[in-house]
Parts: structure tokens; C-alpha cells; sequence
């Protein structure tokens, strides 16, 4: 049994991490970034309407409040993920416990985390490459060159790590049976 606390905590190390990226993902303003300096972002939850000569008139900013379809669907899967994370952590503390069996939905939880994130990644790069996003700044320039923002790429992060935690639950799994 001690042989696997190493893995068991890699496991706990990594869907931590994961929770993290994902959380602080769902909440920065920027998974869509417009290019240039001062220039306003957007984000599944939360955006910043720019500063400067690139801010984005406020009436044009609340505009974008209401989400897309696939803005949506980005935002349900993320609280999946967050969700699922939230109880493969719940396993991993349970996992310390010599007398719980919690492999199995340590391993569960973990993939179901990842398969979240992984299809609120896709539909977002798919659905964004597809939608034009122009927007009038108040000196009237037109802002129109859209790139994914650093909220997406921490998203992408988090779903390396709960891949992760997914390879090493599997790891857990794997030792204990090897110990019985």
C-alpha cells in the first residue's frame, strides 16, 4: 500500500492544478483578444472593454453580454469540469484513507473532467475561427483581428493536467491492484 502514495499524491498534485488553471480560465476576461494594444478582450464569464484610444463604447461592450451558442456551451462544460474536479479532489483525499476503494471514480472523475475540458476547448477554437467579431472603438476605428486570448490557452493547460491525473489515477489503480 505505501508503494502507491507517490502516484497517489502525483494524482492529487495534478487534478489540483488542474482545477486551479480551470477556474482561474472560467473567470479572466480573455478567451477572445482583440490584437493591439489597449484593445478589448472577452471572456466566457467576464470582459474588459478595452482603455485608451481602442476602448470599446460601453453600450457596444454590454452587447456582448449576451453569449453565442457555442460562448454557452464553452461556459456549461467549464462548470462541468470545475464540477468533476471538484469531486476527483474530493477521491484523491479519500484515496489517503487505506480502508476507502476510491480508484475507480478517482479515475472517472478525472477522465470525465478532461473530456470536458477537452470539448470546450474544441468548440471554442471551431466556433471562434468561424464567427467575425467586429466592434467600433471610440475613435471609430474598426476592430476586427481576433485571437484566442491567454484564457483559452490556461484552459488548454488545464486539460493537460487533468489528462494527466486521468494517466496517473490509472496509476493508483494500477499499483493497488499490483499490492493485493
Amino acid at each position: 500500500m505505501a508503494s502507491s502514495s507517490p502516484v497517489k499524491f502525483v494524482y492529487g498534485l495534478f487534478i489540483i492544478i488542474a482545477f486551479i488553471f480551470t477556474l482561474i480560465a472560467l473567470f479572466t476576461p480573455a478567451w477572445r483578444s482583440y490584437k493591439g494594444d489597449g484593445a478589448p478582450t472577452f471572456g466566457v464569464v467576464t470582459r474588459d472593454c478595452g482603455h485608451g484610444y481602442r476602448k470599446v463604447f460601453d453600450w457596444d461592450c454590454q452587447k456582448w453580454a449576451t453569449k453565442y451558442p457555442f460562448e454557452k456551451i464553452t461556459l456549461a462544460l467549464l462548470i462541468l469540469a470545475l464540477f468533476f474536479e471538484i469531486m476527483a479532489i474530493g477521491c484523491f483525499f479519500g484515496l489517503l484513507s487505506p480502508r476507502l476503494r476510491l480508484q475507480m471514480p478517482a479515475i472517472s472523475l478525472s477522465f470525465l473532467a478532461f473530456i470536458s475540458l477537452f470539448a470546450a476547448i474544441i468548440i471554442y477554437a471551431v466556433r471562434n475561427e468561424k464567427k467575425t467579431a467586429y466592434l467600433l472603438s471610440q475613435t471609430y476605428e474598426l476592430l476586427a483581428d481576433t485571437s484566442l486570448g491567454y484564457s483559452y490557452w490556461l484552459a488548454l493547460i488545464a486539460t493537460l493536467f487533468a489528462f494527466l491525473a486521468t494517466a496517473s489515477a490509472g496509476g493508483v489503480v494500477s499499483k493497488m491492484t499490483a499490492v493485493e
